[in-house]
């Protein structure tokens, strides 16, 4: 029999697994996969006040004020800065 251009089984399994990991790999990168995360991870998207303020607490301690300054989205309360949640002279005016 004849075997050329034949692939043999173990070729076809590496193919398709480099087709899987490809596709992670894009989904990664392009975001698709971070509802999959927050899953495994548990991350919450929008913290309660109380989680809210203890970051912004930490974010003046640290002195770091892009994060200070980026407005974070509080359950129940909306879109505020970490000015309105906790004060921090060190790092105003945003």
């Amino acid at each position: 029999m004849n075997k050329k251009g034949m692939l043999s089984i173990e070729t076809i399994i590496v193919i398709i697994l480099a087709l899987i990991v490809l596709i992670i790999v894009a989904a990664a990168f392009s975001g698709g996969m971070s509802g999959l995360f927050k899953k495994i991870f548990g991350f919450a998207e929008n913290p309660d006040q109380g989680s809210a303020t203890t970051s912004c607490q930490t974010y003046c301690t640290q002195g770091l004020k892009s994060s200070y300054c980026t407005p974070i989205n509080v359950k129940e309360i909306g879109s505020k800065q970490c000015s309105e949640l906790y004060p921090c002279a060190a790092l105003l005016p945003c």
